[in-house]
C-alpha cells in the first residue's frame, strides 16, 4: 500500500480503537449524549471511510484483537436505544410522533426500500411478501412495522428474549398495527418455537444481531433449514467491509453449506449500514 494510504488506514484504525477503548471505559452504554455521541463517531467513520484502506484497517492487529468485542458493544448499545426508545413512545401522548425522533429511523426505512427491491430482484413472486416472519425483532419491532406498512404483509416478530417481546407488543400497539404485526418468543438458535412461528410464510427475515459470531449465524441457519419448507425464501441481514465493525457479516458459503440457495447479495455504499443476502432453501435437500 502506498504512502498516503497506509497513513489513511493507521488514522482510521487509531480512531476505531479509540471509541472501542472510550466504550469499554464507560459504566455502561444506556443513551446518553456520550454515548450517542461514541456510536455516531465509530458509524460515520465506518461508513465514509476510503475503500483503498478497509481491508488494511481490518488486518490492523490491534483492529484484529477488539473486533468481536466492538461488534457485542454495538448489540449491548443497540439493545438499550431500542429498550430506551420504546419506553419513550410508551410514554408518550403521541406514540406515532415519537418514533418519528427516533435518530436512525430515515436508516431503517431506508434499509426496508432495499431489502424489498432486493426480493423482487431475486425473483420473489410480484407483490411481495404476504406472510413473514421476522427473526430478532428485539423491543422496538420498526423494521416489521415498516415492511408491514411498505408489502401489506402480515409479519410474526419473534425473539428468545420474553421482556422485548412484552415490550414489542406493547410498542406495536401503542403504534395501531392491529393484527399486521405481532411478536411471539422463539429462539432462532435452538428452534424452540421457530416452526411455529415461520409455518405458512413465504418470507423469513433475519435480523443483522441474531448470531453474534460466524458460528452463531451457522447455528442459526441450520435451524432455519430444519423448520423452513424447500422454496421458502430467507432475507439475511449481513455487512461489508468496515460495517463488519458494527455488524457480524454473514458467509454466502455457510449460507450453501446450511441448505439455501443463495440468490442475491447487496453492498450499499451510501447511509444504509446493512447488507441484503437473498436465498431460498434449497428445494433438493
Amino acid at each position: 500500500m502506498a504512502g498516503p494510504a497506509r497513513g489513511l488506514a493507521g488514522a482510521l484504525a487509531d480512531r476505531v480503537v479509540s471509541v472501542h477503548d472510550r466504550l469499554v471505559a464507560l459504566d455502561g452504554l444506556a443513551p446518553s449524549p456520550l454515548v450517542d455521541g461514541l456510536f455516531a463517531d465509530l458509524v460515520r467513520t465506518c461508513l465514509t471511510a476510503e475503500p483503498r484502506a478497509t481491508a488494511a484497517v481490518l488486518a490492523d492487529d490491534r483492529v484484529r484483537a477488539l473486533r468481536h468485542r466492538l461488534v457485542d458493544l454495538c448489540a449491548r448499545g443497540e439493545t438499550q436505544l431500542e429498550a430506551t426508545w420504546a419506553a419513550r413512545v410508551l410514554a408518550a401522548g403521541d406514540p406515532a410522533a415519537e418514533v418519528g425522533r427516533f435518530p436512525y429511523l430515515a436508516n431503517y426505512e431506508a434499509l426496508t426500500r432495499l431489502e424489498v427491491h432486493a426480493l423482487a430482484a431475486a425473483g420473489h413472486a410480484p407483490g411481495g411478501p404476504h406472510r413473514v416472519c421476522f427473526v430478532g425483532g428485539g423491543p422496538l419491532p420498526l423494521s416489521a412495522l415498516l415492511l408491514h406498512r411498505t408489502t401489506s404483509a402480515h409479519v410474526r416478530v419473534v425473539d428468545h428474549d420474553p421482556t422485548a417481546v412484552d415490550l414489542a407488543n406493547q410498542v406495536l400497539g401503542a403504534l395501531g398495527a392491529g393484527d399486521g404485526v405481532r411478536c411471539v418468543p422463539a429462539d432462532a438458535a435452538s428452534g424452540a418455537g421457530l416452526a411455529a412461528a415461520a409455518e405458512g410464510c413465504d418470507l423469513v427475515v433475519v435480523a443483522a444481531l441474531v448470531g453474534l459470531t460466524r458460528e452463531g449465524k451457522r447455528q442459526v441457519l441450520g435451524t432455519l433449514a430444519g423448520v423452513l419448507a424447500p422454496g421458502t425464501w430467507v432475507l439475511l441481514r449481513s455487512a461489508d467491509g468496515l460495517r463488519t465493525l458494527l455488524y457480524p457479516a454473514v458467509d454466502v458459503g455457510d449460507v450453501s453449506r446450511c441448505g439455501f440457495v443463495p440468490e442475491l447479495l447487496v453492498h450499499p455504499l451510501g447511509e444504509v449500514v446493512n447488507s441484503v443476502l437473498v436465498a431460498r432453501r434449497d428445494v433438493t435437500r
